[in-house]
């Protein structure tokens, strides 16, 4: 239960980031405020890492952590910034749903992880649900033209994702989450400072509203700090393919999270799409899901 409960503030967190960013990049641009989330989130829990105890690193796997760094925070938020800049939204959210097909192969190339008919179904299932939510969304014109190139970038955060959860997962095997989470974040936070730095004058940070920097306090506690933390917690107990299966829930969040705090529509519709994408997380999670007799596909 503590992990599914991981899991699902997880979601909650990442969901309700995509409201809390717009507050934030209203003022900023997208290189300034990644790294200044992440600058920060790395100050707050380097005084909680520094007192671990436990194995050091090797070599080997501190060159893992920063693959690992380079997959997600560093190359998943690029790809997703820069890919909608070419595409739409809703080709976007399909795009990502894709995540947890990724992983579930991913997964099983690297680490030998099960592939079970419950879960390819179950993914299968929450790609419809995203499909309902996206399409059930007022204000998305389906027929707006969309780039290959967006497409492509878009894809490219889909990969960094799978590696991201692939490695996380291989890493807490044998580390602290509280450690991995700490050198991946202030490894995110390294990239973008210099790529900051490059960008030219930047925004001055000072001008922020009230409401933009409590939406950047609850990016670097809540989104950052304790999604990734509670997020490579829960790869540290479960299979990387079923872990993933809960980033579907994400879009569903967000479509409420606007809702509620942008006064945003949420149509019949999208309700039904969400309630769908729900159902099928919680169904791959049933008790006795994992077990031997659930139709295993691959081994």
């Amino acid at each position: 239960m503590v992990v599914y409960a991981a899991l699902i503030l997880t979601m909650l967190f990442w969901g309700i980031s995509f409201v809390a960013s717009k507050y934030v990049l209203a003022y900023l641009t997208p290189l300034t405020y990644m790294a200044l989330r992440f600058v920060l989130s790395a100050a707050v829990l380097g005084g909680f890492a520094a007192r671990l105890k436990g194995p050091r690193l090797r070599r080997r796997e501190h060159l893992l952590v920063f693959a690992t760094a380079l997959a997600e925070p560093i190359a998943y938020f690029l790809f997703e910034s820069y890919g909608l800049t070419f595409t739409t939204a809703s080709k976007a959210a399909l795009i990502v749903a894709a995540t947890p097909a990724m992983v579930m192969v991913a997964a099983r190339l690297f680490l030998k992880e099960a592939m079970t008919r419950r879960g390819i179904l179950a993914v299968a299932l929450s790609i419809v649900g995203i499909a309902l939510v996206v399409g059930g969304d007022p204000t998305v014109a389906w027929s707006e033209p969309g780039s290959y190139l967006g497409d492509l970038l878009v894809l490219g955060s889909v990969l960094s994702a799978a590696v991201y959860i692939v490695f996380a997962r291989f890493l807490t095997q044998s580390h602290s989450p509280v450690k991995i989470t700490f050198y991946q974040i202030t490894w995110g936070a390294l990239v973008f400072v210099v790529l900051w730095a490059f960008q030219g004058p930047g925004d001055r940070v000072i001008s922020l509203s009230p409401i933009a920097w409590m939406s950047m306090a609850f990016l670097v506690l809540g989104a950052t700090l304790g999604a990734f933390l509670l997020y490579n917690f829960a790869l540290s107990r479960v299979p990387a393919g079923q872990a993933a299966l809960f980033i579907n829930a994400i879009p569903v969040v967000t479509a409420v999270a606007g809702w509620a705090f942008l006064g945003e529509r949420l149509s019949a519709l999208q309700i039904v799409g969400g309630c769908v994408v729900v159902t099928s997380v919680a169904w791959n999670n049933l008790p006795g899901a994992r077990r031997q007799s659930d139709a295993t596909i691959l081994r």
